[in-house]
């Protein structure tokens, strides 16, 4: 049943606890995280002038990208306004080719894999990038939906896109150890 999961999403997300410690100690330690993501991937970057974080939580990936000049907004099922409004990964509301850049790290919390691949390459511009950061063969938390052991998996399901990047990463602030990059044709 697509609400029980969407409410069993929304739990981690309204959990006050979580909240006030991503809104505190967190925010530095993962605003830097996502610093070095998007410093460490500038050549991807260089023209993009607008972007969408899909799972943005608090969204300092939102932040970092408004930092560094590019309009930016996050979704997640729960809205935290300046960054984050309401939306689902899996029926986006934006209309298609809305994006230059394309970012999210939740691809373990999506429900339909497959649906999700489609959003962000329907939401992305021709010559865009989307950005999909992932726990490769890592058993994630109890809101993770779907385990990835092969990169392939993902990759297979951009059907209008080239892979430019697949490879291992070590981001010390959420635990992901693998990145695609692609570009829409």
């Amino acid at each position: 049943n697509y609400q029980k999961y969407l409410d069993h999403q929304k739990e981690k997300t309204t959990d006050p606890e979580r909240i006030k410690k991503w809104m505190n100690e967190e925010w530095n330690i993962k605003y830097e995280g996502f610093q070095e993501v998007f410093v460490r991937n500038k050549s991807f970057l260089i023209d993009k002038t607008n972007a969408i974080c899909l799972g943005a939580r608090t969204g300092q990936e939102v932040k970092v990208l408004r930092d560094m000049g590019i309009n930016a907004i996050g979704i997640d099922l729960i809205a935290f306004p300046p960054y984050t409004i309401y939306g689902d990964i899996h029926n986006l509301e934006q209309q298609d080719s809305s994006y230059d850049f394309v970012f999210t790290n939740i691809f373990d919390h999506s429900l339909y894999p497959e649906k999700f691949c489609y959003e962000m390459e329907r939401v992305c511009k021709s010559s865009g990038i989307v950005m999909v950061h992932i726990q490769l063969g890592i058993d994630g938390d109890k809101y993770s939906e779907n385990i990835i052991n092969n990169p392939d998996f993902i990759i297979n399901n951009f059907k209008n896109s080239n892979i430019c990047q697949s490879k291992s990463i070590k981001n010390s602030f959420d635990g992901m150890n693998w990145e695609l990059i692609f570009k829409k044709n």
